[in-house]
C-alpha cells in the first residue's frame, strides 16, 4: 500500500511534526482540526461555537483538498475540551454531518492554547 501526504495551499498548516493529511490505500486521513483561522495562525474565537464552526470548516477544506467529501467520513475523533459542550458538539455535528453520520468517538481532554476542539477523521478516499 502507498502512501501519499497531501499538501495544498487552502489547508491548515500543521502545528508540527507532522502532515495535516495522508492518503493510504483507499482512505484519506485528517490530523486534528482546531478552530483555528488558517490565514492568521489565531484561534477562530473565545467560545465553543465560533471553534468548533471552524475546526468543521478546517476539516471540510483538508478533505475537499484531498479529493474527499464530508460524507465520504468513516469515523471522527472530537477531542473536547468541556463535556459541558456536549450538546452543542453534537448539534454541530448533526449540522455538518446531516445523513448517515460517521462512527465517532468523543474524549474529554485538555486542550492546547485556549482552544475547546479538535476533529480527526478517517475518509474514504475519491481521488
Amino acid at each position: 500500500m502507498d502512501k501519499q501526504v497531501i499538501n495544498h495551499p487552502d489547508m491548515p498548516a500543521p502545528y508540527g511534526a507532522y502532515s495535516t493529511a495522508v492518503r493510504a490505500g483507499d482512505f484519506v486521513f485528517i490530523s486534528g482540526q482546531a478552530g483555528i483561522v488558517p490565514e492568521t495562525g489565531a484561534k477562530a474565537g473565545e467560545d465553543f461555537e465560533t471553534q468548533a464552526r471552524q475546526a468543521f470548516e478546517n476539516l471540510r477544506t483538508c478533505l475537499e483538498c484531498s479529493g474527499s467529501t464530508m460524507g465520504d467520513v468513516v469515523k471522527v475523533i472530537t477531542w473536547l475540551g468541556d463535556a459541558e459542550e456536549r450538546a452543542a458538539l453534537n448539534d454541530m455535528f448533526g449540522e455538518f454531518f446531516p445523513n448517515q453520520p460517521p462512527a465517532r468517538s468523543t474524549p474529554i481532554v485538555d486542550l492546547p492554547m485556549g482552544l475547546l476542539l479538535s476533529i480527526e477523521a478517517t475518509a474514504i478516499a475519491r481521488s
